[in-house]
């Protein structure tokens, strides 16, 4: 007989051990919850004609696993539950097929609000056990009466009340607008905000392909490669669910076996579903061959080869929105029976491949095999990045098995609307930048903005861009010299919605003279209209004469001073104009004075009397020394004035 104290002690270590089991258990995945709202007012008649919105949604009814969770809603004026929401299972994919004819082009409203309040109804709270996803179609704007002021209420509650509550629950709505008279700008904010992804599609055609990536973005489903047509299925693999497009005219599709035996839609076995569209096949195969398969058909970058299977491929799931410049750490690793494979003897078998590809760059693939430590492969991405659409793509190879995993990434460039305008009514060259960034993107309670202005010679001057408004930054750039390009290149210190710190560095915002700048080219004989005043990005006298740019020709800007002074100035510059260079030293002083004609300034008058009372030769040095004196001493002199008055671009603003 056991003693008592001896049972308690048991029990006692029973209890501690518990935990630790836990604890090094891997965590289980989550279950995909995906819900489908489709819109069917009376314009889909002229967008979707041919009805292939119930198509789309047969492929992904056929695509979900088993055990993930779906409902389809349906909303014109009034919500309608297609397809009750449930646990996935062979009975629920035939009520949804057969209720997929069910869609149409009726409705007389467009009643989002209400479509997204009932089908997210029993989301109320965060629920780690599920991967929420809602993915929502419509055609037009949000419609739910003839009186405009209720329409505007109904879509201001969306972004005020239900948008928020979708966030806070972790529920991504991916949207599809299916016409160019769609509110794309509601819809872009929605799945902005929600972290979804926001699809624009040009006709109905696109639908299914659209309803793909957007399945992908809402389950995770494993996949093996498939190149050329060609994929290996390994002995873990107990179904395999293949998706193959098809173009008009194509032939039928065909499956050559590892044995060397093909099946078709009409030769098929027992343990083959073949699901047949108009553009697309889907082929549903239980316990498949082990060996290399081949998919004999048109070659099309959708099709996908998924399956079900012990051994899975595991990664970081990435955010679906990103801004250019944010990067990731990033782990993948395998698992067998949702536990860590971590011998090494076989992970040295497995050759580990991380691709990212975009729209607009070559892919650029490297090998993660040196990455891996005790069966964790880390890495991280994100500096590659390009604008658009990003693909991340993890591989796993061995000479027994094949595994592939695809993620896609909306990468923003600048989640910023920049404008950059000249104040043509300010006395000096001005220009002004404001920034109004995109809240559905950027926190602006710690937004921080810093500008570098540049001039052409490469002077620079920084400033620290001001908030002036709800949502609005400025920066206004006075005293700029006229006819000369500026650049002013940003630096901007964020929060994304998410909490992510971000550092953004815009490209380069060229400043341009809009009022137009005279050039003439230079001749040996300067006339009047060649005194310019210069650029003066240091400490240049502001009055100059005949100062050559680059291309040969002088630039004539006379309006950085005011009329009396330019007068006086065109009096002054004759004189020196009408007077020979001489060497102060030479024999023969009787030129050192300047001719004087008729129309000389007064300011010359003691010239002509010295010369009709015939001065001596030292006299008449002394009072030409004199006049250049004068003259030195009135540029001086409107060179302070003018430099006691001006400062730096911006300066005082």
């Amino acid at each position: 007989m056991i003693h008592p104290l001896k049972i308690t002690w048991l029990l006692m270590a029973l209890a501690l051990l518990m935990p630790l089991r836990q604890v090094f258990a891997m965590p289980t995945a989550p279950v995909s919850d995906i819900r489908v709202l489709i819109d069917v007012s009376g314009s889909m008649k002229k967008n979707d004609p041919n009805n292939l919105r119930a198509p789309a949604l047969r492929l992904i009814v056929g695509l979900l696993p088993n055990d993930s969770m779906a409902g389809t809603w349906t909303f014109g004026k009034y919500v309608n539950m297609l397809v009750p929401l449930r646990e996935v299972n062979d009975a629920w994919k035939l009520e949804a097929e057969s209720q997929s004819k069910n869609i149409h082009s009726y409705g007389l409203f467009t009643n989002i609000e209400q479509a997204l309040n009932k089908a997210t109804a029993n989301q109320k709270a965060i629920d780690p056990r599920y991967r929420r996803s809602v993915i929502l179609l419509s055609d037009g704007l949000v419609d739910v009466s003839k009186d405009d002021k209720i329409n505007k209420k109904s879509r201001q509650r969306i972004l005020d009340v239900i948008v928020p509550r979708l966030k806070k629950n972790n529920v991504a709505v991916h949207t599809i607008a299916l016409s160019d008279s769609a509110d794309h700008q509601l819809l872009r904010a929605i799945s902005l905000a929600t972290d979804g992804w926001y699809e624009q599609v040009d006709n109905a055609e696109q639908l299914q392909r659209v309803f793909l990536h957007l399945f992908e973005k809402a389950a995770t489903r494993d996949t093996v490669p498939l190149v050329d047509n060609q994929f290996k299925i390994d002995s873990s693999v107990s179904e395999m669910t293949l998706l193959v497009f098809r173009r008009e005219g194509s032939k039928l599709t065909e499956l050559l076996l590892p044995n060397q035996s093909r099946i078709s839609h009409k030769t098929m076995p027992k343990n083959v579903r073949w699901h047949s569209e108009g553009n697309y096949d889907l082929i549903t195969i239980e316990k498949p061959l082990v060996g290399q398969w081949q998919i004999d058909a048109d070659l099309d970058p959708d099709n996908r080869v998924m399956v079900v299977t012990d051994l899975k491929l595991k990664t970081t799931d990435l955010p679906n929105n990103i801004l250019i410049g944010e990067t990731f750490d990033f782990d993948v690793s395998l698992t067998d029976k949702n536990k860590l494979i971590v011998r090494q003897d076989f992970l040295k078998l497995v050759d580990a491949k991380l691709k990212e590809e975009s729209d607009i760059a070559d892919p650029i693939q490297r090998s993660l095999n040196a990455e891996q430590k005790k069966g964790l492969y880390r890495t991280h991405v994100g500096e590659n990045f390009q604008p658009g659409r990003n693909d991340v793509v993890i591989t796993m190879t061995s000479a027994t098995f094949e595994r592939q995993r695809r993620q896609s990434i909306n990468v923003v460039e600048t989640p910023f609307d920049i404008t950059v305008e000249q104040l043509t009514d300010k006395a000096t060259r001005t220009h002004r930048l404001t920034l109004k960034p995109d809240l559905d993107l950027i926190k602006t309670d710690k937004l921080s903005i810093a500008a570098m202005l540049t001039a052409q010679d490469g002077s620079e001057w920084s400033y620290d861009v001001m908030k002036v408004a709800d949502n609005e930054w400025q920066l206004t750039l006075a005293d700029l010299q006229v006819g000369e390009k500026y650049t002013v290149a940003l630096q901007i210190r964020a929060q994304t919605v998410k909490g992510r710190s971000l550092f953004l560095q815009p490209a380069v915002i060229e400043l341009l003279d809009d009022q137009a700048v005279t050039k003439i080219e230079t001749s040996t004989e300067l006339p009047k209209s060649d005194i310019i005043i210069p650029p003066e990005m240091d400490e240049t006298p502001e009055l100059a004469i005949a100062s050559e740019v680059d291309n040969g020709t002088t630039e004539i800007i006379s309006d950085k001073i005011d009329e009396q002074q330019a007068i006086t100035t065109d009096k002054v510059v004759d004189e020196m104009l009408a007077s020979p260079v001489i060497d102060e030293m030479s024999e023969n002083t009787n030129n050192l004075l300047p001719e004087v004609t008729d129309e000389a300034p007064s300011l010359l008058d003691t010239t002509d009397k010295t010369e009709q009372e015939g001065l001596s030769t030292a006299s008449q040095l002394a009072i030409g020394n004199g006049l250049l004196l004068l003259m030195i001493g009135l540029g001086v002199f409107f060179w302070r004035r003018k430099s006691a008055t001006s400062t730096n671009p911006g300066e005082q603003l």
